[in-house]
């Protein structure tokens, strides 16, 4: 349940951030991408950013809950479960338990890894003000 408040959490954060952040909105700038994150077999949650905007939907890309149409992630971050993945999204060295849990195999990362970089330097830009 923790991981799952995390996500939305996230996902509010960015959906925030990509309306009136100005430095963010500049790091969007030309990104039509999917991303979605989630756990083996459980949870998962994507993030559809296009135009400058994030948009937050519950659910795998390819099988969305709801109001999001079906297609694949450009990026799929994998963790092995629920608590590993609360760990890596909460930790204090977020890039390092991301790095040894993709040693480990804790965490599998399906499509292209440059996105992985990308994104984590997206997400620093939540916690800075404008």
């Amino acid at each position: 349940m923790r991981f799952r408040i995390v996500l939305w959490i996230l996902g509010f954060m960015l959906e925030r951030a990509s309306k009136s952040n100005p430095r963010f909105r500049r790091k969007l700038e030309g990104q039509d991408l999917t991303l979605e994150i989630g756990c083996e077999g459980g949870y998962a949650r994507h993030f559809i950013i296009q135009n400058q905007k994030v948009m937050s939907y519950p659910g795998r890309s390819s099988k969305p809950v709801f109001l999001s149409r079906a297609h694949e992630p450009t990026i799929a971050i994998v963790f092995d479960s629920a608590a590993t993945g609360y760990q890596t999204l909460t930790g204090k060295d977020k890039q390092l338990q991301m790095i040894s849990g993709l040693q480990d195999k804790r965490i599998t990362i399906q499509g292209n890894p440059l996105y992985l970089l990308w994104f984590q330097s997206l997400a620093k830009l939540l916690s800075l003000k404008n």
